[in-house]
């Protein structure tokens, strides 16, 4: 159905327009009233001609008065919409805005070669200025934004600032905006654990492949002199069952460091003296002789991986402490914390090697290590009990004068610590 238009209005419902109120209020009517003004002091029939002439002209003026009231309404409407509209658009763009201040991402825009955006992640890569025409960019990002000029995605990685920082950079061919996007993303943290988990790998593969060959050499001597010496085969007996039993450690070492990274903790209450009191008398006949204090000390976490870093953290010191030396082992509260503490007067740590002792086969002195039966995962171990029980591990050496290991885990909340 054809909607038509009501009179006064033109033929697409909208409103006259303002020059043809302006042509009745200053032109027509006042040609009607002074004709009919005129008429009405005519003789009949004119003064009648002359009275309706009026009465059209006065009805034209009320017509007129109707229709500009009727057109500023709907400039009014217009505008109030117009207005809510722009207020609407004003907070899509300040949303839009922060949400892209807001991302750790960097992004930035690009349009006929020029950067027109970049938010607050970007140009912490970047540089402040980096909108700014002639401001340098690293070689990777120009190569992707090359690339994605060309019509293909592309990607890279580039080094920056102190401490240094790796940052990967990605871009895709413009759209049909014409606009050119590139992602900026910290990558320093992957590129760490990716190396650190390859390392680790080639590590544990070297680990194990000594005992290993080991184990397999001397089966092969024990097979061959089996029959005709057997003094060379109770020698060689004994070395696949060491390697054997140091095999084993580094693989039980590696399975419990597994468990502890792969996070949650099996929490209940139990007196840490207890605990550590059980695995002193492990070394009840080593020497050096373990001497033992201990005081009444509830905490709440795992008393199974509480002990297993005691137990690392005692043959430490049993290991690296000449037999007429001390160790010494203690446990109490203080200040709302839980502290164990392992002296011993042994051999001591290099200050060079004191920030990586905890870090995973790492060892101090390499050929004593494994002289001795250490796996290089103990210290590994024992930060990783510290940290799920919201504690710390602490330590103090001088080389040659012995070292000092602390574990320190609340017995209250945090900040209440010491």
């Amino acid at each position: 159905m054809v909607s038509r238009p009501r009179s006064g209005e033109p033929a697409d419902g909208r409103p006259a327009p303002p020059l043809l109120l302006a042509v009745l209020r200053w032109v027509y009517l006042p040609a009607v009233a002074a004709a009919g003004g005129a008429a009405l002091w005519a003789p009949l029939p004119w003064s009648l001609v002359g009275g309706a002439a009026a009465s059209a002209g006065l009805g034209a003026l009320l017509w007129a008065g109707r229709l500009r009231r009727r057109i500023e309404a709907e400039r009014s409407r217009r505008f109030q919409e117009l207005r809510a509209e722009a207020a609407r658009s004003a907070d899509r763009e300040e949303l839009h805005t922060a949400l892209l201040s807001s991302l750790p991402v960097g992004v930035m825009a690009m349009e006929g070669g020029r950067p027109v955006y970049a938010n607050p992640a970007a140009a912490d890569f970047l540089g402040e200025r980096v909108t700014e025409p002639g401001t340098p960019m690293p070689t990777a990002v120009r190569s992707v934004i090359a690339e994605a000029r060309r019509g293909r995605s592309s990607s890279g990685q580039f080094v920056q600032g102190f401490p240094r920082r790796t940052i990967g950079v990605s871009a895709r061919p413009p759209g049909g905006d014409g606009l050119i996007m590139i992602h900026l993303v910290d990558i320093t943290e992957r590129r760490r654990t990716d190396r650190m988990r390859e390392e680790f790998v080639a590590a544990a593969s070297h680990e194990l492949k000594t005992p290993v060959a080991a184990i397999q050499a001397a089966a092969e001597t024990v097979l061959v002199a089996l029959e005709d010496d057997p003094e060379v085969v109770l020698d060689f007996s004994g070395r696949i069952l060491d390697n054997a039993v140091r095999m084993s450690r580094i693989v039980n070492d590696l399975l419990d460091l597994s468990r502890l990274e792969s996070g949650g903790l099996a929490a209940a209450p139990f007196d840490l003296a207890d605990v550590l009191g059980e695995e002193v008398r492990r070394f009840g006949f080593s020497r050096p002789v373990v001497e033992f204090g201990a005081a009444p000390t509830p905490v709440v976490g795992n008393p199974s991986d509480m002990a297993l870093a005691f137990r690392n953290l005692l043959e430490n010191a049993v290991r690296h402490t000449p037999e007429d030396g001390w160790v010494k082992v203690s446990v109490g509260a203080e200040n709302g914390e839980a502290r164990v503490v392992v002296a011993d007067n042994g051999s001591g740590i290099p200050a060079a090697d004191l920030p990586r002792i905890f870090e995973r086969f790492y060892r101090v002195d390499e050929a004593r290590s494994r002289t001795t039966g250490g796996t290089g995962l103990g210290l590994a171990i024992v930060k990783h009990v510290a940290d799920l029980h919201r504690g710390r591990v602490e330590v103090e050496s001088r080389l040659g004068e012995g070292s000092t290991f602390r574990i320190c885990v609340p017995t209250l909340p945090p900040d209440q610590r010491c």
